[in-house]
């Protein structure tokens, strides 16, 4: 230390006791790498220490580089007891979980954040509430390398506040275990306080500080209706509101709750708050409407077929009449016009022909067929069909999957969906047709009319073009639906494909991402022949206790009693109850989350997670790829398996070359399977 500073710091430490400056060689020694790299140990890396406003440092990971005078003295640790640990293990969990899913998101974009309200834990367990306020600066390549932070201490002016609110605590805590979704909504519809359930089902864990009103949750074509309720409720003209409503999530998802509302009254009568509760029903919805769907697709099969049968006839005597005048005619002129008229109700045959195999009665030449050898043989016609500026790639399973089916209706389906697929990539992309063992169980089946349980070869025909939309999706399969220009298409490709696997008795679904591509697979019946590796659906045992983690053991539980806990990450809530179920049934602990910036919060709450299960496309911004290399910076030795709706093939040639390594197994999955693969993946060294 230079000799015209010392004597000024001491009268300064002096004057102002309680922030005492330690000495410049002691701070370096405690402060790990200082606030910036290229000034560490300078003199504004000095002043920054001794600033009187509290002061840390993160790197890209969000653990703490360097902390000040300021920041020590106001909560208590020294700085060897904070350097080198997450930020956000300072924060309890409501905080930590708004850091993550909220605040730090935001950051990550804009590289500022200013006055964000949170709480801070103190050395000696009490709680703070801080201001917190962050800008990153970034690498050359704008990889995020430092956070410098300030945070203003305000739990003396929010003192009165919790004084006051805890009458209320005593409310919360009474309906935030309840099992279904619940709101106290304030009568110009703000959301006041909800419950877990409730910000669970709406996938918005900022429900109370949403600026929206409770009606803007809903689907637009249901606001009306429960505007109007409201109004009958309120006005006192009904004396209760029970309705089925839509509501909307962030990611655009529809969801399905019984909703009810009851008035909560002040001694004058007049309304001061509204109690509002949903109970989910999408799945329930969801089985429905496929049923539905099911049931439209049969009856519009059977208009179809009889129309088009009917009209079969009709150009029967039309073309038949007419091939007999073409003989008799000398007229160069007329009988040219009589070809073009021929020709015309050719195609109308055509045209009924098609809408005969979306009906199923089509006639069809069944043979037994060897898929692999058929699709690696569609290789050289697909790769003409779709131009030169789409990479195709052929993948196929182990051995000789066989299936009745008719060869050539196959080939022409293949066909179709690659042509398709062509049109869906008009600037060029990757079409990848793979085949796979499936094996359809009775959960599945449950949730698919039509589908029976057993064994399949599922052909996938999937593309990197640009998706579709759910609303889409609900409608690829009916006849003359189309989204390509006008002349560009009949709309009857899809359903003729439908038609066809359908008249064979398989199965087919689509999955589509908007800006991700699409994937439809064939699930054509398998039969099974000698030699076939693929064994027959059994139930599974639960796995014994001494399957868990020698090393990620609780130190508090014993090695041989402990289970491995699993991390489910998955946004689709139906879905993620089936995998939870299954995971929960093998005898692991289970914790639950709805994207990656939950998935995040839950592996610093829970330090002793083994494994995480994650979907691949989920939304928020971040992939279950991404995910995975977050939460191994976090836990290095957690291990991973994902799970997609799209082919493996499909995701190793298109953007994601990262399934080439670990775990995966592809939707919908058999009990059986998922067991073998988490029990692998956790025993792997």
């Amino acid at each position: 230390m230079n000799a015209p500073f010392k004597s000024e710091w001491d009268e300064q430490a002096a004057r102002a006791p309680s922030w005492r400056i330690e000495k410049p060689e002691l701070r370096r020694a405690t402060t790990a790498a200082g606030f910036f790299p290229d000034q560490n140990g300078g003199v504004f890396e000095q002043l920054l220490t001794q600033l009187p406003v509290m002061l840390h440092c993160m790197d890209g990971s969000g653990r703490l580089l360097a902390v000040n005078n300021s920041w020590c003295e106001a909560l208590g640790y020294e700085a060897h007891d904070v350097v080198g640990r997450p930020f956000s293990e300072l924060l309890p969990k409501e905080s930590r979980s708004r850091l993550v899913t909220e605040i730090y998101p935001k950051y990550l974009v804009t590289g500022t954040c200013r006055g964000e309200e949170i709480l801070l834990i103190r050395k000696d367990g009490a709680l703070a509430t801080v201001l917190l306020s962050m800008t990153a600066y970034r690498g050359d390549k704008g990889r995020l390398e430092r956070s410098v932070c300030t945070i203003e201490d305000i739990t003396k002016q929010k003192l009165a506040a919790i004084a006051s609110q805890r009458s209320d605590q005593r409310f919360r805590s009474a309906f935030s275990a309840a099992v279904h979704g619940m709101a106290v909504v304030s009568p110009t519809g703000h959301v006041e306080v909800a419950n877990e359930a409730l910000k669970s089902f709406l996938a918005n864990p900022g429900v109370e500080t949403d600026p929206q009103g409770f009606e803007d949750f809903l689907h637009k074509d249901d606001r009306g209706q429960f505007l109007n309720g409201m109004r009958q409720l309120l006005t006192g003209e009904a004396p209760s509101l029970q309705m089925e409503l839509r509501f909307i999530t962030p990611d655009n998802r529809v969801m399905h709750g019984a909703t009810s509302v009851a008035l909560v009254k002040n001694e004058k009568g007049d309304t001061e708050q509204l109690i509002v509760q949903v109970v989910d029903t999408t799945e329930r919805k969801t089985v429905n409407q496929r049923l539905q769907k099911a049931q439209k697709m049969e009856a519009i099969g059977q208009l179809t077929g009889g129309i088009a049968h009917d009209f079969n006839n009709l150009l029967t005597i039309v073309i038949g009449n007419l091939q007999l005048l073409d003989g008799k005619l000398a007229d160069e002129k007329a009988k040219k016009r009589l070809a073009e008229s021929i020709d015309a109700a050719q195609k109308g045959s055509d045209l009924t022909r098609q809408l005969l195999a979306f009906a199923r009665k089509q006639d069809l030449a069944p043979k037994d067929a060897e898929i692999n050898g058929l699709v690696r043989g569609m290789e050289p016609l697909v790769k003409r069909a779709v131009g030169e500026n789409i990479d195709v790639h052929i993948e196929t399973m182990e051995g000789e999957p066989h299936a009745l089916i008719d060869p050539s209706q196959l080939e022409s389906s293949i066909l179709n969906l690659a042509i398709n697929a062509r049109d869906a990539m008009p600037d060029g992309g990757r079409l990848t047709i793979e085949t796979q063992a499936a094996y359809l169980d009775r959960f599945y089946a449950e949730k698919n009319p039509e589908v029976v349980p057993g064994h399949y070869v599922m052909v996938a025909v999937s593309d990197s073009g640009t998706g579709m939309s759910q609303e889409l999706l609900e409608q690829v399969f009916q006849p003359f639906f189309t989204t390509k220009a006008n002349g560009k298409g009949s709309g009857l490709g899809l359903s003729m494909v439908y038609g066809f696997i359908k008249q064979s008795g398989g199965h087919i679904s689509i999955y589509s991402e908007v800006g991700h591509g699409t994937s439809v697979k064939m699930y054509l019946p398998r039969r099974m022949r000698a030699g076939d590796s693929t064994p027959a659906p059994v139930d599974v045992p639960a796995p014994a206790p001494t399957a868990a983690l020698p090393a990620t053991n609780s130190a508090s539980e014993p090695e041989a009693v402990r289970r491995p806990k699993i991390l489910v990450v998955e946004d689709q809530e139906a879905v993620r109850m089936v995998a939870c179920g299954f995971l929960e049934d093998f005898g692991y602990e289970v914790v639950e989350a709805g994207d990656g910036f939950e998935a995040l919060s839950k592996l610093q709450e829970h330090d002793d997670i083994d494994l995480m299960f994650s979907d691949v496309v989920m939304p928020g911004g971040m992939n279950g790829f991404d995910l995975a290399q977050a939460a191994q910076s976090l836990k290095p030795a957690l291990k991973i398996v994902h799970t997609s709706g799209y082919p493996k093939g499909a995701m190793v040639h298109q953007d994601e070359p990262r399934f080439r390594e670990g775990f995966i197994i592809m939707k919908p999955y058999r009990r059986e399977d998922l067991q073998k693969i988490i029990k692998d993946a956790l025993e792997r060294q």
